[in-house]
């Protein structure tokens, strides 16, 4: 779906900025934020995103194994991607069982999929 909203949460600007050119140029409207508390700014200010893409490790999350949970309970019905370059193995010891996962490193077709995916909706 072009044109939806697209709220990406990176506290790293290179990466955030090369997610949002790319969605951009695939037609979306992204809007990136490097944390939570300023998801959370933006929400309060009348922003809706149609998908959530995030890093794992973003400042203010209460940890990686809540920070879908507490994205869902901020954008309740919204779906929510991570990016994360931290191994299967060490997320399962870290608690995180979210099951939308982009690996870092990423190709650009993979991040548009599954974008594509969520807009789709389930």
């Amino acid at each position: 779906m072009a044109g939806e909203i697209v709220l990406i949460i990176e506290d790293d600007g290179h990466i955030g900025g090369l997610v949002a050119q790319v969605l951009r140029e695939a037609g979306h409207s992204p809007v990136h934020v490097r944390d939570v508390a300023a998801a959370r700014v933006w929400r309060e200010a009348g922003g809706s995103p149609a998908a959530i893409v995030t890093d794992l490790m973003v400042p203010g999350s209460t940890g990686p194994d809540r920070l879908t949970t507490d994205l869902a309970a901020d954008f309740p019905g919204v779906p929510i991607a991570i990016m994360t370059g931290v191994p299967p193995r060490r997320r399962a010891a870290l608690g995180v069982t979210h099951d939308r996962v982009i690996e870092k490193p990423f190709e650009i077709e993979t991040l548009l999929a599954e974008v594509t995916e969520m807009l789709a909706g389930p």
